[in-house]
């Protein structure tokens, strides 16, 4: 392992809800009233999940655990975490595109954690060791070279993180199908009716991208376990009862969600309980 030191992490664990939005700001103070009524449970339920992984960071922030591998994998935590509370805001605002991308961003990066976490930090020893941090007295500047890295393998083999990748990156790409999904949800084979800036609720939306959060949560609580000597271990019993909750809302068959199916050869995304308001008719949407 390189020779830079591991200062002590500070760790900022609170997870709270979204603000509540000013009145004129239109159409998501509809999103956060109705995410409260309709959808408050699973709100909540997402924000103790991030509140149990908070308490695992902040518990590893001890002197055993001052090692790289734990500060490369803790660094990317921190930032897929900050990225599902986030998602979680901007679900309570109504705004389903920015939220998309940031699970997009959520899976990468827990992607990228667990496969440092698997190989011993091995490659960001590498980056260290061969320059990855320093002086760069041309500029009068500290460097940190970028380095590109992805964990293209834990995606492709993860049973939870694979598939939310990709369902969130084929959502948050300008495909002309999720286009209208998030900018255009009322269209049909004779209309085609696109909004603008629209943050009205939409249940659809909503439970699609909370139960995302719900089972990247899950994932993370459940992966984190096979690292002890990297991280503080967590306190099972209060997860296995968030862990049961949670599975319950997610495998909830009447909730809104994402099969992936083959249509002539191609894979496709048939949508299940698809409806802007819990009155509203379920109806499929293929994608």
């Amino acid at each position: 392992m390189s020779e830079f030191r591991v200062s002590p992490p500070k760790v900022f664990p609170q997870a709270t809800r979204a603000a509540k939005p000013p009145m004129d700001a239109a159409g998501s103070a509809d999103a956060y009233r109705q995410s409260t009524f309709v959808l408050g449970g699973e709100v909540e339920l997402v924000l103790e999940g991030l509140r149990l992984e908070a308490a695992i960071a902040e518990a590893s922030a001890g002197a055993k655990f001052r090692k790289q591998p734990t500060a490369s994998a803790m660094a990317l935590w921190s930032r897929g975490w900050l990225s599902r509370l986030e998602a979680l805001h901007a679900v309570e605002w109504g705004n389903y595109a920015a939220a998309v991308t940031l699970v997009r961003a959520a899976a990468d990066f827990q992607a990228a954690m667990l496969y440092l976490l698997r190989t011993n930090a091995a490659e960001w020893d590498e980056w260290l060791t061969g320059g990855g941090v320093q002086l760069a007295p041309e500029d009068h500047a500290t460097e940190f070279r970028l380095h590109a890295f992805r964990a293209a393998e834990v995606l492709a083999a993860h049973d939870v993180l694979g598939p939310i990748y990709r369902a969130s990156t084929d959502l948050s790409l300008s495909h002309f199908g999720s286009t209208l999904a998030f900018a255009g949800a009322e269209s049909g084979p004779t209309r085609i009716a696109v909004t603008f800036g629209d943050r009205d609720f939409h249940l659809g939306l909503a439970e699609v991208h909370l139960g995302w959060m719900l089972e990247l949560s899950a994932a993370l609580l459940a992966d984190i376990t096979e690292f002890p000597v990297y991280f503080a271990n967590p306190d099972a019993a209060a997860v296995e009862k968030w862990r049961t909750a949670a599975s319950s809302t997610t495998g909830n068959r009447d909730r809104c969600r994402l099969e992936s199916v083959e249509r002539e050869g191609m894979k496709r995304y048939l949508v299940h309980n698809w409806r802007r308001e819990p009155r509203s008719a379920p109806k499929k949407l293929l994608l």
